[in-house]
C-alpha cells in the first residue's frame, strides 16, 4: 500500500532555530526544538531561546531518523556544502551562549567561553521540562 502525500502548499511546516534539549523517558525520546524569542532578551539584547515545539519519536523512529540525518549531512559533505569531516565529531560542553555569542548559535551547541575576571552575575540555568525523565 502506497500513501500520497499531500500537495507541498498543505505540508505544515515549523522553523526552529535548532534543538534545545533531548531527553528520553518512558521508552520515548523527547527533542525540544528551540527558535529565538523576539521579545524575550538577555541583559545584553541579545534575543533568548524560547522551546517552540516538541517531537516525541519512538526508540526504533529516533534510531532511524539518526541514521536519515547522518545520510543528509553526507550528501551535503559530497556537495561541497558542508567541510569534509574526517572523525567523529566532538560531543559540545554543555553550556549557555557567552552574551556575545551570534544570535543562531543553538544553546546545545555552545561553546564554553572562561567569565571575564568583571563579570560577578553567571547565566541562568537552562529550563528543564518536567517531561523528560
Amino acid at each position: 500500500m502506497t500513501i500520497e502525500p499531500p500537495p507541498d502548499d498543505r505540508i505544515p511546516e515549523l522553523y526552529a532555530d535548532g534543538v534545545f534539549d533531548i531527553g528520553f523517558g518512558n521508552g520515548m525520546v523527547r527533542i525540544d526544538l528551540f527558535s529565538l524569542s523576539a521579545l524575550r532578551k538577555d541583559d545584553n539584547g541579545q534575543p533568548l531561546p524560547a522551546i517552540r515545539q516538541r517531537v516525541v519519536m519512538s526508540l526504533p523512529g529516533f534510531l532511524a531518523s539518526l541514521s536519515a540525518l547522518e545520510g543528509m549531512r553526507q550528501r551535503l559533505e559530497a556537495a561541497g556544502v558542508l567541510p569534509a569531516n574526517p572523525g567523529v565529531v566532538p560531543a559540545p560542553a554543555p553550556s549557555h551562549a557567552p552574551p556575545s555569542a551570534p544570535a543562531f548559535q543553538s544553546p546545545v551547541q555552545a561553546t564554553v567561553q572562561p567569565a571575564s575576571p568583571s563579570s560577578t552575575t553567571s547565566p541562568p540555568g537552562r529550563p528543564r521540562s518536567p517531561n523528560f525523565g
